[in-house]
């Protein structure tokens, strides 16, 4: 009997050490910053202990027990431990990896500061350019050239958003667009055709957006004095109503796609042939933006067309300027009176060299921009 007491007694103290032990761990795991203890389930240890109290009375029982004892006072900490990681693991919220990350907006921030960079160098270059066509007069008309910077505010914020979005939209597209025609079977067709699609989308989307401010900006500069953005917005709405923000979004959606759609495809096609040195890529980029104006030029003139039409009047169709178009060089009385007359109506000439030097101007802009901030 005495033995069995001392035991008992063994027993009893091996409980204690344990649930001391298990205690301490579950409030070292489980103890938050702010001092809390979360409770455990009763199922999340196994406290199964009944078997070390039978056979005490041979000698190799007790041993046998207490070993038996020692197993199960392991197995129970590390199921508390494991217990306690998880459950914290499942209190922390969620990472969102995009979320307030940097490197999702730098792309819209380069292309933003080639907008504006682009705007205020080419602003006087733009305005002479829309009243040549307007008026139907020389470029180099000292008339087109007075006030150069009136309507500038709506020209940097329309030329900033202009390139805040093409630039890193026809990245993006790129990237998606390229990754997903990368089968082996005609690779190099199929990556063609997606850079051509990337440039597209990329011009479709800015155009669908900036079309109404397009709209103000033109209107603006059709007037000898500027009565600002909100002012002549109001104007247009009570003249044409919604109407009049919408002049000019077919053959400028129908401009922009071909045009990026030509100027992505050989841009990226020049690059990737290796074709120019690193420090002679702008000549690309100026080729390619030339050969894409030309491509895009019937559609920029019945967008300038229908810009000039007043709020109140029926603007005319795609169809109807570029027919009339036809008509008129047809009337011409030679083949080089006509080609003359379709140049200087497309502006082939300064209308192409704007297009090509701001668009080589503004992706070296965007290109140096992305370059040192992927370089920090």
């Amino acid at each position: 009997q005495s033995t069995i007491l001392l035991e008992l007694a063994r027993v009893r103290s091996l409980r204690i050490s344990q649930d001391r032990l298990t205690a301490g761990l579950v409030s070292a795991g489980m103890e938050g910053s702010e001092g809390r203890t979360t409770p455990i389930p009763n199922n999340a240890v196994d406290t199964g202990t009944a078997c070390i109290i039978s056979s005490t009375t041979a000698e190799t029982g007790v041993n046998v027990n207490n070993t038996i004892t020692t197993h199960k006072l392991s197995a129970s900490t590390r199921s508390r431990s494991t217990y306690v990681n998880q459950h914290e693991k499942s209190k922390a919220p969620p990472q969102n990896k995009n979320m307030n990350n940097p490197s999702t907006m730098l792309p819209f921030l380069c292309g933003l500061t080639a907008g504006i960079t682009q705007a205020g160098f080419f602003n006087p270059y733009d305005r002479a350019l829309y009243l040549s066509v307007k008026h139907k007069r020389p470029f180099l008309s000292s008339c087109n050239f007075n006030s150069p910077y009136l309507g500038f505010l709506q020209s940097i914020s329309g030329r900033a958003l202009s390139g805040g979005l093409f630039f890193p939209l026809e990245s993006l597209f790129s990237g998606t667009l390229s990754s997903s025609s990368s089968a082996p079977t005609n690779a190099t067709k199929k990556h063609d055709l997606a850079n051509f699609l990337s440039g597209s989308a990329a011009g479709a989307v800015s155009a669908f957006m900036l079309n109404p401010l397009s709209a103000i900006k033109y209107r603006t500069w059709g007037r000898e004095t500027n009565r600002g953005v909100i002012a002549e917005a109001l104007i247009m709405w009570n003249k044409g109503g919604i109407r009049p923000f919408f002049h000019g979004l077919l053959p400028t959606l129908a401009r922009d796609v071909a045009f990026g759609g030509t100027y992505t495809f050989i841009r990226l096609h020049v690059r990737e042939l290796n074709l120019l040195d690193d420090h002679y890529l702008w000549i690309g980029d100026t080729a390619s933006a030339a050969l894409a104006a030309i491509v895009s030029g019937p559609f920029n003139l019945a967008r300038n067309v229908q810009y000039a039409t007043r709020a109140s009047k029926q603007r005319p169709s795609i169809n109807k300027v570029l027919s009339t178009l036809v008509k008129e060089s047809v009337m011409k009385e030679s083949a080089y009176s006509a080609a003359k007359f379709l140049q200087r109506r497309l502006r082939i000439g300064w209308g192409t060299a704007r297009v090509a030097a701001g668009m080589a101007f503004g992706q070296s802009v965007y290109d140096l921009c992305m370059d040192n901030v992927n370089s920090l």
